[in-house]
């Protein structure tokens, strides 16, 4: 058997995105609308300002666009700024095995490598799927024991993930793409003790810019070892630790197709951390039934696995927020809806939330499953005597739960709230149309309506 780094390089040679199931397609030009929404929603957050600060400081130009600015920047510079903004918020979509964010990394670096090299709507959307199978095979062969020993896979998943989907579109001989890979291997990092902070963001930046970096570097004739995946001191190995990995899924690429798998691709229904989404739809739906009725107890049945990204109980600034089930439960309870004006330092300090946050107990409950999709059974008790409970077993936005085109459309003008409304409404247009055989420097392309959408406040 061939090196891993061999075979899938093949796959991302030998993939023909016209063989790529319609479905798949669809799904990859969902997630890419709703990655493009969440990453100029991110243009307004500190963490950009700190980028924008930091690549003037260093001096970077260039044409690769950059989310909500006028200017572009340097292609891997664009890849850095684009994947942290797409990830600010946390209303990016994800993946499981992975327990990560696919397009926050995909998408800038696919970006990026288009501004280098040139691309049709259809061979981006190839490229997607290509990137998004590498995230889904690398977690199920490495999960839950990576995440479980702090690794943040949106980075140390991601970073291999981007240089696949630009090694596609940089053309890259199969000697060259296995080059890419080894490179790749080497610069994957993340830390998970970063959540809550706006360096959990920037690991999805950091992917994006290494994969592009990555294929450049190999194009260019730097190389690497082909077993950086399989060697005693390689990828595997070291990422894993002693909960071990499973090399099956990587001499597997595209069996199953991992955009098409039952848990492979989720979108966000709220801009929080996964493990909260079905705490939170519970929490509404139980507001609704209670109606005046006036709590004195939450309890919030979670799996064990909720606790591992559920880091903060009373979080002190939004960021830390997106991470407390308590803090989103309360959220949801007090104002009716769960949206990007959620997470904001009034509410955060808001007594009534202090209050609701102290009466809430969040525990293991084994009657919940095994936890990989973060259920929640959420039960209030109130001051009158009532009992309220309700369960969730799996979040809106997941395959069997798919955003409608309506749903689609109105998070994403919701992320383009401080755009012009014209702009924004063009541009959602021009994504929905985007798989086809027309180049993304073309006027018609949505690449150029992204480069309209500049932020209306500089």
């Amino acid at each position: 058997m061939g090196s891993i780094a061999r075979g899938l390089s093949d796959f991302i040679l030998e993939m023909r995105g016209e063989a790529l199931e319609p479905l798949a397609r669809q799904r990859a030009v969902d997630a890419i609308t709703d990655c493009v929404g969440c990453m100029l929603a991110g243009a307004d957050e500190p963490l950009a300002e700190s980028l924008r600060r930091a690549l003037r400081a260093a001096g970077g130009t260039g044409a690769a666009v950059r989310a909500g600015e006028a200017v572009g920047g340097a292609p891997l510079d664009a890849a850095l700024f684009n994947g942290a903004l797409a990830h600010a918020l946390d209303y990016d979509d994800t993946n499981h095995p992975a327990y990560a964010h696919p397009s926050a990394v995909l998408v800038p670096a696919l970006l990026a490598a288009a501004a280098l090299e040139g691309c049709s709507g259809s061979e981006f959307v190839t490229a997607y799927v290509i990137g998004f199978e590498v995230f889904g095979k690398l977690g199920r062969a490495m999960n839950t024991a990576h995440y479980r020993r702090g690794w943040h896979a949106t980075a140390t998943f991601g970073t291999l993930a981007a240089t696949a989907a630009v090694a596609r579109v940089l053309r890259l001989t199969r000697d060259q793409t296995v080059m890419a890979l080894g490179i790749a291997a080497s610069s994957a990092g993340g830390l998970r003790a970063n959540f809550g902070s706006m360096v959990k963001p920037l690991h999805a930046g950091y992917a994006a810019r290494n994969g592009v970096l990555a294929a450049v570097l190999a194009h260019a004739g730097h190389d690497a070892s082909e077993e950086a995946f399989e060697h005693p001191y390689g990828y595997l190995e070291l990422f894993s630790g002693e909960g071990g990995f499973d090399p099956e899924p990587l001499h597997s690429w595209g069996r199953p197709l991992e955009i098409l798998t039952p848990y492979g691709l989720a979108l966000k229904p709220f801009p929080s951390c996964g493990a909260t989404h079905t705490g939170i739809e519970a929490a509404l739906t139980l507001r609704a039934q209670m109606g005046e009725r006036k709590p004195i107890r939450i309890e919030a049945g979670v799996s064990e696995l909720a606790f591992a990204p559920l880091i903060h109980v009373q979080p002190h600034r939004p960021l830390e927020g997106k991470f407390s089930l308590h803090y989103c439960i309360a959220a949801a309870l007090i104002e009716g809806e769960v949206n990007l004006g959620s997470f904001r330092q009034a509410l955060i300090e808001d007594p009534r939330v202090a209050a609701l946050i102290e009466m809430t107990q969040m525990q293991a409950d084994p009657s919940v499953g095994d936890g990989a999709e973060f259920p929640t059974r959420l039960t209030i008790h109130t001051e009158e005597g009532g009992r309220f409970s309700c369960f969730v077993p799996l979040a809106q936005g997941k395959p069997d739960r798919w955003f409608s085109e309506d749903r689609m459309r109105s998070k994403f003008l919701d992320c383009l709230r401080a755009y012009d409304a014209t702009d924004a409404m063009a541009l959602f247009d021009s994504l929905r149309v985007m798989d086809q055989p027309v180049q993304l420097g073309d006027k018609t392309a949505w690449v150029s309506r992204l480069k309209a959408c500049v932020r209306s406040v500089p």
